[in-house]
């Protein structure tokens, strides 16, 4: 299919109402009043072409035109960014958000924020929201707009995403022809158990088990000076403990957002007392400890970012470092933790050659647990950001994965992760395209 200059499109109430062509595709339009454009590969309409580029271009929204084999020419595709309802207009990460919509802008690609509300009405448009360019604070516009050809979700919370009312829209979405990429969180337990049923995944992976009785505690600490404490459903290190066997008992370290508490017990039954509440509340995997490498005398991990390309294949978009803050038992940026360059670290540590090595045998790691777990999830991904510790030898170890990575503050990173999630929306809306011609 071939792939026409981008234009502009005005709606009308959700529907193509006049093209404004790129000023490069003026010359071939010149004896032209209309096009026939179809935004779903089977309803078509004659639009009106305004070769006067737009004055208003927060009126108009960018399009592409793709023309198939049988001449007819396609406008769009739409990508929708799926928030939540829980506030007005919308929650989640405007500035995330902001930043899609820009990447697909300079891409000739309109992407909007909706929400399950919406999206579960049955029309063939939608409301949206739009971001206001003439405004320097982020502002939205509400907008009528045609049904999204690829859904990208962004719903914040595993609270909101659970909700009944939502996962029936996640269900519809799933059994229809409109893609949908990232339907779901994971959970740390779940991607264990998938991944240690795999052999070529299960050597990166510690020890780990699900912890709900103090036989299991005692099962690891016999085997183990250390052990870390996850919860199975967190975020950003909270919740997190860290129980050490030591000569006169044990020392437990429990990291919450707003304080560490350190305690010294005698006994496995006195630990098992202090975190029992914490396991009351929600559920937690005891997990091997790994004594990680350090960086000027302090631990660090690596956090990596895979996202598929335009082919609709994974790769690396970027790495990054996360070194431990003060007394911290995690890397976590919300924990004290901070941001350092990945060849500057690897190459401190490692020297130039085993640097190179070590980034390229990340990568291969990270590529096959990419591919293994959404063989294993069983739906689509787009992307997902991984921690892996290494150990002071360079031997690496899977920590966890995120099915809806936080931003990276490295710039180069930030740039072609947006590129490349607009680019994976464009290949799911030509395979989503092909799946209905070969249909019909």
């Amino acid at each position: 299919m071939d792939h026409l200059p981008t234009g502009w499109l005005s709606l009308a109430n959700g529907k193509p109402h006049t093209f404004f062509p790129h000023p490069s595709f003026h010359r071939s339009l010149q004896n032209r009043k209309t096009l026939p454009i179809s935004l779903d590969g089977k309803s078509e309409v004659d639009l009106p072409i305004n070769l006067t580029p737009p004055h208003n271009l927060h009126q108009v929204v960018p399009t592409r035109l793709r023309k198939k084999e049988n001449g007819k020419i396609l406008a769009g595709p739409f990508i929708a960014i799926l928030s939540s309802d829980n506030r007005h207009p919308f929650s989640g990460n405007h500035y995330n958000f902001r930043d899609i919509i820009k990447m697909g802008k300079k891409m000739g690609v309109t992407v909007y924020v909706t929400t399950p509300k919406y999206l579960s009405q049955s029309d063939d448009v939608v409301k949206g929201y739009l971001l206001d360019s003439r405004s320097k604070k982020i502002k939205w516009i509400p907008a009528i707009l045609p049904r999204p050809n690829v859904i990208y979700n962004r719903i914040p919370s595993r609270k909101a995403e659970k909700q009944m009312s939502v996962q029936a829209v996640l269900k519809k979405i799933k059994h229809s022809s409109t893609p949908i990429f990232n339907p779901h969180y994971f959970d740390k337990w779940t991607l264990h158990k998938q991944l240690s049923s795999d052999e070529n995944c299960a050597k990166y992976l510690p020890v780990t088990m699900q912890i709900d009785q103090e036989s299991v505690l005692r099962s690891l600490l016999s085997s183990h000076d250390s052990i870390m404490l996850k919860p199975i459903e967190g975020k950003a290190g909270i919740g997190m403990m860290k129980v050490t066997r030591k000569p006169a008992g044990y020392e437990c370290i429990i990291q919450t957002l707003r304080e560490k508490k350190r305690y010294n017990l005698g006994t496995i039954s006195d630990v098992w007392r202090v975190i029992t509440p914490f396991l009351q509340r929600r559920a937690y995997i005891a997990q091997q400890y790994i004594p990680l490498a350090h960086y000027r005398n302090c631990p660090f991990d690596v956090r990596m970012l895979f996202q598929k390309n335009i082919n609709g294949e994974w790769g690396l978009t970027g790495v990054g470092i996360r070194v431990a803050g003060e007394k911290a038992i995690t890397t976590h940026v919300p924990m004290g933790g901070r941001i350092e360059s990945a060849s500057k670290v690897f190459t401190s540590i490692f020297g130039d050659q085993e640097a190179k090595k070590l980034r390229d045998k990340l990568e291969r790691i990270g590529i096959t647990i990419a591919k293994t777990i959404e063989k294993k999830q069983g739906y689509p991904l787009g992307e997902m950001s991984m921690d892996i510790g290494l150990e002071s030898n360079g031997r690496p170890w899977f920590f966890e994965a995120n099915a809806k990575p936080m931003k990276f503050d490295e710039p180069n990173i930030r740039e072609k992760s947006l590129r490349r999630l607009i680019q994976y929306s464009l290949y799911l809306s030509e395979k989503a395209k092909k799946n209905q011609e070969i249909k019909v």
